[in-house]
């Protein structure tokens, strides 16, 4: 990620190394848009791998008492599938 260096995940808990939040973070998230400018497949494609990973992980830290899948999906994936309003 170009700049946000400070802004990824901390593993296994995913949190944000920059500001302890869950990561993706609001300012982790608009580096990734910054860096998928013009690719929202290439952007999609990266968080489905990263919402892989992170499944794997948060599960195994909590397999009883973890987030839901759809909540993992929002978090990870579905935000990034939001269309920029158009500029007029």
């Amino acid at each position: 990620m170009r700049g946000g260096e400070t802004h990824i995940p901390l593993r296994p808990m995913w949190s944000c190394r920059a500001d302890g939040q869950q990561w993706p973070c609001p300012d982790a998230r608009l580096l990734l848009r910054a860096d998928f400018d013009d690719n929202l497949s290439g952007l999609t494609i990266y968080l489905a791998g990263v919402f892989s990973e992170a499944t794997q992980d948060l599960y195994h830290l909590n397999p009883y008492d973890g987030p839901s899948p759809h909540e993992l999906f929002d978090r990870f994936v579905a935000w990034g599938r939001r269309e920029r309003p158009s500029a007029t």
